[in-house]
């Protein structure tokens, strides 16, 4: 069965809905292959059968938040491997599946990571799981030297912290602690959200940085 199969009939299910009920009688055996994989459906239809799930086809087809799920879980190579060969291959989820498999076996190396901030933040967190602690250093500082988006900033300085916590150097880690503070209390929620892009151009990261936002307000990360 294969993911949009997957995620159809665990919605449907959890709906208490039959198949009559989300496709009509005349289309119940062509959901049925939907969601036994098949089949795969027009957008028109996922369009419909979404609106009778009170849900979108984005999150019945669910890639976007699979690969999310398998950049969290990038040290437990087994569920981040699982989370991924539901993904079509992809130069990104190849790195990821490289990237995963060298955090359970010293013998794999660790790719070098694409110019990409996020990326290189996972490329670090793996180097400081495998106890190369100056490795991942390198990364996050180069990293931190040059501009980079509001929430690859927060990331990284979080993991400079414990990058310096683990090397003992207490006065540099209470430099990054200060810098992430600082970065933290810049957040304007107010003007995150009047300024949050449309639609066609919005990412899962501008909504993450939002909820940072709303959570520095209420006093919760500081």
């Amino acid at each position: 069965m294969g993911l949009l199969g997957s995620r159809l009939r665990q919605r449907r299910k959890q709906m208490g809905l039959r198949q009559r009920d989300i496709a009509g009688v005349d289309r119940v055996s062509f959901l049925s292959k939907v969601e036994r994989g098949a089949s795969r459906p027009s957008l028109k239809s996922l369009e419909d059968w979404s609106l009778e799930l009170s849900s979108t086809a984005a999150d019945l087809i669910g890639d976007h938040l699979v690969l999310e799920a398998a950049k969290e879980s990038i040290l437990l190579t087994e569920k981040c491997h699982a989370y991924l060969r539901r993904l079509p291959a992809t130069s990104l989820t190849s790195f990821l599946r490289d990237l995963s498999a060298s955090a359970s076996a010293l013998s794999i190396p660790v790719p070098q990571p694409p110019p990409d901030p996020d990326l290189a933040y996972l490329t670090a967190k793996v180097l400081l799981h495998r106890g190369m602690t100056r490795d991942a250093q390198k990364i996050v500082e180069k990293w931190l030297s040059s501009p980079c988006p509001p929430l690859a900033r927060i990331r990284h300085l979080s993991l400079l912290c414990l990058i310096y916590r683990e090397l003992a150097e207490s006065g540099k880690e209470q430099e990054a602690q200060d810098a992430l503070r600082r970065t933290l209390l810049e957040l304007d929620h107010q003007e995150l959200l009047d300024t949050l892009p449309d639609a066609c151009s919005l990412t899962a990261s501008d909504l993450e940085l939002l909820k940072v936002s709303a959570l520095v307000r209420k006093g919760n990360l500081l």
